[in-house]
């Protein structure tokens, strides 16, 4: 809700008068400005105090329901988030905008690759062979649980070309859109999903962060391995980019107070740290294949 809004509901719980001191700066200003637009509202002087007081209630009441159609207690329970922020506020991205649950695209090529819960089993390796992917539906809550090592890869490119996989790899490779999923963090913290996840995130700023969210998210008895591809500090040096290295230098440096802080830097991490700065550079995972 808007701080107009919240500010003209306020003044309507108030049998139309409402001080100053009541409203935040804020709210005062907003209000101050709807008063000059609109004079559905006139500010008075009583001895020290500001007054706000309605002129037209039936406007402002109108007001608020061109700008708020619905409101909550009028939705139905099970309505989704960004269709319930359209009813309330006419805008999907106003309020609260995630989504309850999120799909964990994968493939593996080891037919020994299953996710179980309670009551199904998902063969990972057949799904890959006759679709080119599986795609499992991820909320709070879910059981499910693999038996094997989960890759997550930030970029599309190295989903669709895998060839750049260890020989001896026999887990579930993962693909997940630039930032890992609130969902996905919240549902792997829940209890153990699978022995060990690795992530192969860009070597930049938003990698890292991604890193660090993975860290503070992992349930207690998973393995949290960073992958690092095969001479990756000469391939910094020449293939690395500057503008994403200053795009992203700020999370970059705050990633790594945190994994200082947690005790999660390693040698190699010293050495990124140390090398990324030298160079001005970031280094972006698809230069594997270079």
């Amino acid at each position: 809700m808007s701080i107009l809004s919240d500010a003209l509901k306020r003044l309507l719980a108030s049998d139309q008068l409402l001080t100053a001191s009541a409203l935040t700066s804020s709210q005062r200003k907003e209000l101050d400005q709807f008063a000059l637009s609109t004079r559905q509202i006139e500010i008075l002087k009583q001895g020290r105090s500001t007054i706000y007081r309605i002129i037209n209630r039936q406007s402002v009441i109108n007001y608020l329901r061109q700008l708020h159609p619905l409101d909550e207690d009028s939705l139905p329970a099970n309505l989704p988030t960004r269709s319930s922020n359209i009813g309330t506020d006419r805008n999907s991205k106003t309020g609260k905008t995630g989504h309850e649950c999120c799909y964990l695209l994968m493939k593996a090529w080891d037919s020994e690759v299953v996710w179980q819960d309670e009551n199904n089993t998902m063969h990972v390796s057949e799904l890959t062979e006759h679709f080119g992917a599986a795609a499992l539906q991820i909320s709070v809550g879910h059981a499910w649980q693999c038996n094997r090592p989960l890759l997550l890869v930030e970029n599309q490119t190295l989903f669709d070309r895998y060839d750049w996989l260890p020989v001896n790899f026999n887990g579930c490779l993962a693909y997940y859109a630039g930032q890992l999923s609130d969902v996905l963090l919240q549902w792997l913290s829940e209890q153990k999903r699978t022995d060990e996840v690795i992530l192969f995130p860009d070597y930049d700023g938003v990698g890292l962060s991604n890193f660090v969210r993975l860290t503070n998210s992992l349930h207690l008895d998973t393995k949290l391995h960073f992958y690092w591809l095969p001479d990756w500090e000469n391939k910094l040096a020449i293939f690395g980019n500057t503008d994403i290295w200053l795009k992203t230098r700020v999370q970059f440096e705050n990633a790594f107070e945190m994994l200082s802080a947690m005790n999660a830097l390693n040698a190699d991490f010293i050495r990124l740290g140390s090398l990324s700065q030298r160079y001005g550079k970031a280094l972006e995972q698809e230069s594997i294949f270079l």
